[in-house]
């Protein structure tokens, strides 16, 4: 049975009343019915409602949308409105109103699932700073950044940020070029940005910026019974300075000056250059001996014995005047006597061969270029009178930057700058 709503029989008893008390010949048969049930079936005959009648629901009405607010202080409500919104230069996040951290950052996360910035090319986000990447000229090692440039691979180690081959006594020397791989003194490097020359006895060094001249030491020759006598130099790309007598192939230290013996020479040489491993498709530089008919060998030491083998030579109508030198990057050069010409003349050079490729210039007043080494784009000249020049290799211009009085006999510099 239905129940009827309080209100309701409220505002219906006056209606009750006046039914049983009407004289109306039609009077409402309620049937045996109790009153309760009468009222609830004039209510549903008639349909009354109560007007402004103040009624309360326990169950909200399923077609009319709850906002979901609870526990959230932002962020939508799930009825096409908002539970909050955040102040300041705060966000929402899941709900929550969250403070963005990012002062004294310009990248990386903002603590609020968002971003304080991103870096340019280049550059990588470290601790919350833009960091640019230190890698130029480097294969390995740390790149300034938390990472790295790269890996060595097998048995090199990483050094200065070059992967080099194993060394033994960490002097910078890889030990498959290193004619004494356990002892960090010998047999010395060469200073960076200089070239060296020599007379036969002295040895001398040069910086290629302010052209400052300065002597080394005398050469410390070992007891080997030698005419020590040094006719030329070259130098390594590891910065290994070789020296050649009449009669002996040396290694001696660019800071003091003491040689170590290597090897007897095949033959007699009066120019001596390394040719850099680039250029000669091999895993390290190739030292090459000029013979005074401009020869050009190759040089190599095997079970304590040198053994030389000719690679070909200048070509008709050249000669050595003394000195070559190689380096990658740069190009290969020689002083040569040209038949025909009074004054020696600077080539260049096929570093394979040895084959004059080009005439560069007449090196005009000068005959003794015994001396050579170079930098990029110039050559350095050291003449027996004592001038040391300095040749343009595009113009061919030739300036005197010392006039020395010292007898030169050889130069030399390393075969990467």
């Amino acid at each position: 049975m239905k129940t009827p709503n309080p209100a309701m029989l409220f505002l219906l008893l006056p209606l009750l009343a006046m039914s049983c008390s009407s004289t109306s010949s039609d009077p409402v048969d309620v049937q045996g019915d109790s009153s309760a049930d009468a009222v609830v079936e004039v209510l549903d005959a008639r349909e009354v409602t109560a007007p402004n009648a103040d009624v309360a629901f326990d169950t909200p009405d399923p077609d009319v949308c709850q906002p979901q607010c609870e526990e959230r202080e932002c962020g939508p409500d799930g009825c096409g409105g908002n539970c909050g919104t955040c102040g300041g230069l705060q966000v929402c996040l899941d709900y929550v109103c969250c403070s963005q951290e990012c002062e004294g950052k310009d990248c990386g996360p903002d603590g609020c699932g968002g971003s304080c910035g991103s870096c340019g090319g280049g550059e990588v986000c470290l601790d919350g700073v833009c960091c640019l990447k230190q890698c130029e000229g480097k294969n390995c090692g740390p790149d300034g950044c938390g990472s790295s440039c790269g890996a060595c691979q097998g048995v090199e180690f990483c050094m200065d940020g070059i992967c080099s081959a194993p060394d033994k006594d960490y002097d910078g020397i890889p030990d498959d070029a290193d004619l004494f791989p356990e002892n960090g003194g010998l047999p010395g490097v060469a200073l960076p940005d200089t070239v060296y020359a020599h007379t036969s006895g002295t040895l001398y060094s040069m910086d290629v910026k302010m052209y400052k001249l300065e002597e080394v030491a005398d050469f410390d020759w070992p007891d080997d019974g030698a005419t020590h006598k040094m006719t030329d130099i070259g130098i390594d790309r590891y910065g290994v300075l070789y020296g050649t007598s009449y009669e002996y192939l040396y290694t001696c230290h660019p800071q003091t000056g003491v040689c170590h013996l290597v090897a007897k020479l095949p033959s007699a040489f009066n120019g001596l250059t390394l040719i850099p491993a680039a250029l000669m498709d091999s895993d390290r530089d190739v030292l090459v001996g000029i013979s005074e008919e401009g020869g050009w060998y190759q040089l190599d030491v095997v079970d304590g014995e040198l053994e030389a083998v000719q690679l070909g030579s200048y070509g008709a109508g050249y000669s050595s005047a003394g000195d070559a030198y190689s380096i990658e990057g740069v190009g290969t050069f020689a002083a040569v006597h040209k038949q025909g010409v009074n004054d020696n003349v600077l080539v260049s050079v096929d570093p394979v061969t040895g084959k004059v490729l080009d005439d560069v210039g007449v090196i005009t007043g000068y005959v003794g270029i015994f001396g050579l080494a170079g930098w990029t784009g110039k050559a350095f000249a050291f003449d027996k009178t004592g001038d040391v020049l300095v040749i343009d290799t595009a113009t061919t211009e030739v300036s005197v930057l010392h006039e020395s009085g010292i007898s030169w006999w050889g130069a030399g510099v390393a075969t990467t700058l």
